[in-house]
């Protein structure tokens, strides 16, 4: 707006408009009354704070602002101190006696045209967020017709922007319902859900079908819409399927070599019974003296030898017993305290300990366990033999069984054997646990065996709903914690 400097008509008629009656000062709004050379009459007080003119008036000043349209039009205050004022200006025709006049109503939208603005840049960002993700995206109403789409969709699918728009999800997924019923009940699922993820195919504009991810979520803008992100997961199921594919051909190559170990261990395991069964008669002299005690060491040598051999063929086919889950238990209420009492004779003969005392067994008097006694002796032999193998001489051997919380069964029973041995570093503990692998050190290649015999233990008190936990650490010993959950403890009513 321009001022000139005027000077008041005296011919100006304004005697059926008396301005002191409006009380337009009040008004939220600006008003002005402009005569018809475009000059300002009248200029209320919000009109003044518009045009940053409180102390200086306004009437008497040019209005350069159209006035010959009755229609609403947004004009420009540029500000002197601030930021520019986007005012909504209205005109209304007046008529004094001797003047026409112009009502110019002018309402401050700064706020509101900011606002609008910065919606139009958030869409705009969240357009070009939508556009350039990797992933696909639709936007549709809840009957389910797509009212937008995003590059990457039509590049995953290869249909044009005018094939998607207006169509329906049904028309793309191979999967989906057609039904309209199905789908509305579909659309209630999801608005009551607030968001779903799940899989589908679709189809492409080429004819092939790809695997698809949907995560839809739902907004109640604009009378209700869906969002809708669409990622191509086709490499994921096919690597899925390969390794799918992978794992049932190991299956079937574990099964024929656990069959084949099975039938080796049988027929490896009739001769062995033999050359047993011969040196004991040997040993024993049953048809008559050697005659020379170098055959007694001799004989001595076979039998255990086979003893070793008869263990390790024992050993390879309980391992595929387990791995063809043909390892049966049977369950029976056992004394623990028998069970550790005759591992450690077992053990101590075939270790050759001559001093059985070395093993200091502690358990609970009248603890009794549901378990089986062939496969609990044998866990029992097979840490036992491992302690005794590597434990320090003259060193006690500890192998003792305790409530897992202090006189609480409910937490289960840990039994302990602990050795005073050459140990383990951590990186060995995992090698230990493994199948078939054994620790290289000096100690260690002393000793034969096949390294089956901790894996089978974890193995049985899996089966035993318990558990193995190892700990070691060099030249300090290893402690084997069995653990066996509440229901293996008898309890005596």
């Amino acid at each position: 707006m321009t001022t000139r400097q005027t000077h008041p008509r005296p011919d100006m008629a304004m005697d059926d408009i008396t301005l002191s009656t409006l009380a337009l000062d009040n008004l939220a709004e600006g008003v002005l009354l402009i005569d018809q050379a475009g000059t300002v009459i009248y200029a209320n007080q919000q009109a003044r704070v518009l045009f940053e003119r409180e102390g200086r008036p306004l009437e008497g000043g040019a209005f350069s602002a159209p006035i010959r349209t009755t229609d609403p039009i947004e004009i420009v205050i540029p500000g002197g101190q601030g930021a520019d004022r986007i005012v909504e200006m209205r005109v209304s025709p007046l008529r004094s006696d001797q003047d026409r006049l112009s009502l110019v109503s002018l309402r401050d939208v700064s706020e509101r045209y900011r606002a609008a603005e910065q919606l139009r840049e958030r869409e705009a960002v969240y357009r070009s967020v939508i556009e350039s993700a990797h992933d696909g995206f639709w936007i549709t109403d809840l009957s389910a017709r797509i009212l937008e789409v995003n590059t990457a969709y039509l590049r995953m699918t290869g249909f044009a922007r005018e094939d998607v728009l207006g169509s329906r999800p049904q028309d793309f997924d191979v999967d989906a319902d057609s039904d309209a019923a199905a789908v509305a009940a579909r659309v209630e699922t999801l608005i009551d859900r607030g968001s779903d993820v799940f899989e589908t195919r679709h189809r492409t504009a080429h004819g092939t079908v790809i695997d698809v991810e949907l995560s839809i979520s739902y907004s109640p803008v604009s009378g209700g819409r869906l969002f809708v992100f669409l990622r191509d997961i086709t490499p994921r199921k096919q690597a899925e399927a390969e390794i799918l594919t992978a794992k049932a051909a190991a299956e079937r190559a574990n099964r024929s070599k656990s069959e084949f170990l099975a039938a080796m261990s049988h027929d490896l395991r009739t001769p062995l019974n033999a050359i047993m069964g011969f040196s004991e008669i040997m040993r024993t002299e049953a048809f008559g003296p050697l005659g020379s005690d170098r055959y007694r060491e001799y004989v001595q040598g076979i039998e255990d030898s086979g003893a070793l051999l008869v263990s390790l063929v024992n050993d390879v086919l309980d391992l595929s017993k387990i791995e063809a889950g043909k390892y049966d238990l049977r369950d029976e209420a056992l004394d623990l305290r028998t069970l550790m009492d005759r591992s450690v004779v077992q053990t101590s003969v075939l270790g050759r300990v001559a001093d059985r005392d070395l093993v200091q067994v502690s358990c609970p008097d009248g603890l009794r366990i549901l378990g089986d006694d062939r496969a609990l002796a044998q866990v029992f032999n097979n840490i036992l033999s491992n302690a005794i193998k590597f434990n320090a001489e003259d060193r006690p051997i500890r192998f003792e069984a305790a409530f897992h919380t202090d006189h609480d069964p409910h937490d289960g029973l840990d039994i302990r054997i602990i050795d005073r041995g050459i140990g383990m570093a951590r990186e060995e503990i995992g090698k230990a646990l493994n199948p078939f692998e054994m620790i290289e050190s000096q100690h260690a290649r002393r000793h034969q065996g096949t390294g089956l015999g901790l894996h089978i233990s974890i193995q049985v008190m899996q089966l035993l709903g318990g558990d193995l936990r190892l700990d070691s650490r060099p030249r300090e010993g290893t402690c084997v914690t069995l653990w066996l959950p509440a229901n293996r403890i008898v309890m005596d009513r």
